[in-house]
């Protein structure tokens, strides 16, 4: 259970780690002050009666030196006109009462005692008269020569000293409690406006964040504490989430690489796929298309000589296959020379409409450009080829522009790229052709070749409404 006080919540913590211990000091200085105060009203009260009988002896002494009695009556009532006084008595020297006034009278013996202390001069104590608690102020009364003739008692009851006492107590007590509470009120008010209630919404951030929402961040306000621990709190979110860029970010590359090293083994494997096809399946299949050839001059029949031609046509086509993974799986290893654009982008328009396909050359300004005139020569038939087929009837356009680099731009009016393919455009296999009419390398070799000039290749819609392929080319030193 103490553990549990002093472990539960900060308001709990704070009442009784803070405000008990502040109470309870509180306390133990009432106490200490109550007790002075105490002793302070008891010794003021006695003095009271002291005064009252002082007030009172020299009356009595006159008058019990002249054996005045009734003039000692009046002195001895005239003391009960002050509230104080709870019994006046008057002895002789014998100890026989004179004359009393009050509810109950001492002994003899009692009073005897008393005449026995008067020696030493007046004194005070407290006693017992008749099972009444009393506190008695003695004063020895002397006759004209100075000799010891009687005894003065004044009285008032302990209890009214106590009810004095009692009174201070509760009163003093009844404060204290009453500042009690209003400390322990105030005290729990602040604490709810200074940190409850910061603290709650800090902890309702936490609890949004916890819940999902990675973007929320805490409201700054409050105490310089809260202020801190909130913007401490925002200070770790946005590490997280830094954090958490980053580590997605290096995912990214590491998946990147994968891919690039996927890419370069898939090379690598098609480099020692396309030796081992052209080695295994090169003869074979000259060998087939040389006999359907003589076949085809010996046979008469039109249904024979048809299938001989398609025999001889698939034949050329695996053999164009079998070039293209040679194509693709092996670098360029020509002599790199400089190249007049104009000259080679022309010999590609000539080559393509040798195989009946018509495109539009607009020629731009003159450029050159370093590389390989074979390879570069393919890049832009494959290009020129596949616009041609997604647009039989043309327009298919080729042209160029120059700047700083060279922009070498084919387009043509077809159907464009399905969206679905672009990001993977250029990867192996991929093609947009019905099986059978493409083995999805093309675009894949003109990649190749492009990047092995320190070029790149851009797809875009084209505003004919097909595809726009643009090569950029680095440009020939001296040629800007």
């Amino acid at each position: 259970m103490p553990y549990q006080l002093l472990s539960g919540n900060l308001r709990r913590v704070l009442l009784v780690r803070v405000a008990l211990p502040v109470l309870v000091i509180l306390a133990i200085i009432l106490s200490a002050g109550q007790m002075l105060v105490s002793h302070f009203i008891e010794e003021r009260m006695q003095r009271d009666l002291q005064l009252v009988a002082r007030a009172v002896y020299l009356p009595i002494s006159q008058a019990m030196a002249r054996n005045d009695l009734e003039q000692m009556q009046n002195n001895m009532a005239s003391l009960f006109g002050i509230t104080e006084v709870y019994g006046a008595y008057l002895f002789d020297a014998d100890g026989n009462p004179v004359i009393s006034f009050g509810v109950v009278n001492p002994t003899q013996a009692q009073a005897e005692d008393a005449l026995l202390k008067t020696l030493s001069g007046e004194f005070d104590q407290y006693e017992r008269i008749r099972g009444r608690d009393v506190y008695s102020f003695f004063m020895p009364m002397f006759d004209e020569f100075g000799q010891p003739n009687g005894l003065l008692q004044v009285t008032r009851r302990h209890s009214d000293i106590d009810q004095q006492l009692r009174r201070l107590a509760y009163g003093s007590w009844g404060g204290f409690l009453l500042t009690s509470l209003l400390i322990l009120g105030i005290l729990v008010l602040t604490h709810q406006r200074a940190i409850g209630r910061p603290l709650d919404r800090i902890l309702r951030s936490i609890q949004r964040v916890e819940a999902g929402e990675h973007h929320h961040r805490a409201f700054e306000d409050g105490p310089s504490e809260m202020r801190k621990l909130a913007s401490g709190l925002n200070g770790m979110l946005d590490a997280i989430q830094q954090a958490e860029a980053r580590e997605e970010q290096q995912r990214l590359e590491r998946e990147m690489i994968a891919e690039r090293l996927r890419q370069t083994e898939t090379l690598a494997a098609l480099g020692q796929l396309s030796a081992g096809v052209a080695h295994e399946l090169g003869a074979p299949l000259s060998v087939v298309d040389g006999r359907a050839s003589r076949l085809q001059r010996r046979l008469t029949e039109t249904k024979d000589l048809d299938e001989l031609q398609d025999i001889r046509h698939q034949t050329a086509r695996m053999t164009s296959i079998i070039q293209q993974l040679l194509s693709y799986g092996r670098s360029s290893r020509a002599k790199i020379r400089q190249l007049d654009l104009y000259a080679l982008v022309a010999r590609a328009q000539s080559l393509i409409e040798g195989e009946g396909f018509h495109v539009e050359l607009i020629p731009g300004n003159k450029a050159m450009l370093q590389g390989d005139s074979l390879s570069l020569e393919q890049a832009i038939i494959n290009l020129l080829r596949n616009a041609c087929q997604a647009c039989p009837e043309g327009p298919v356009k080729i042209h160029w522009s120059v700047d700083d680099k060279i922009h070498l731009i084919i387009e043509d009016g077809g159907a464009g790229i399905d969206a679905s393919i672009k990001e993977q455009l250029f990867e192996p296999f991929v093609t947009t052709k019905i099986p059978g009419q493409g083995s999805g390398l093309g675009l894949a070799i003109v990649k190749r070749i492009v990047e092995e000039h320190q070029g790149r290749i851009e797809v875009q819609q084209s505003e004919l409404g097909g595809a726009r392929f643009e090569l950029i080319f680095p440009l020939e030193k001296g040629e800007l």
